[in-house]
């Protein structure tokens, strides 16, 4: 009798136990790159930017809208205040006063859509910059600086987390 070691070998795949396609969620043309593939990259840590001029635009628009679209309601308000005390005298049609109540009605509504346009475009704003979604190792970038993204479908690269990981096993 003796002491024997023994052991076994099996074969195994280590794998990441988070790892993420980056894709583009607006569509323009890359105009910043901020890291070196491959390497380890921190949690909002700034990655790629996309050309922000059309999206900036469409925001100084929409809250150029929102802004009519107050006005519009102050001027609504003030109609239909006038024309409600104008009926308190019967001195004014009911029919106008109810054209003022629908007018101030719609107004409101509209300056919900405007404040709901600023939104969306402030958001687009927001996507031209991408940054890193958790702490990892990044990929070899598959866009270059000057490429066209497209919004959902143009795979930016790859983040894979390194701690921890996983081993599959195979027995």
């Amino acid at each position: 009798r003796q002491p024997v070691s023994y052991y076994d070998e099996y074969p195994a795949t280590l794998s990441a136990l988070n790892q993420i396609d980056l894709r583009a969620q607006v569509s323009g043309y890359l105009t910043g790159l901020y890291f070196h593939d491959g390497a380890h990259v921190q949690k909002g840590q700034l990655l790629y930017r996309i050309d922000p001029q059309t999206y900036d635009a469409n925001y100084q628009q929409a809250q150029a809208n929102l802004m009519v679209q107050e006005t519009n309601l102050e001027k609504a308000q003030k109609d239909a205040d006038r024309y409600h005390m104008l009926d308190q005298h019967n001195a004014i049609a009911k029919q106008q006063v109810d054209y003022a109540d629908a007018a101030l009605e719609a107004a409101k509504k509209q300056v919900e859509a405007a404040k709901a346009a600023v939104t969306a475009s402030q958001t687009s704003v927001k996507y031209t910059t991408i940054y890193a979604p958790f702490s990892g190792t990044i990929g070899i970038s598959q866009v270059k600086v000057g490429s066209p993204v497209s919004a959902g479908q143009t795979i930016l690269n790859t983040i894979s987390s390194d701690d921890p990981m996983a081993a599959d096993l195979s027995v």
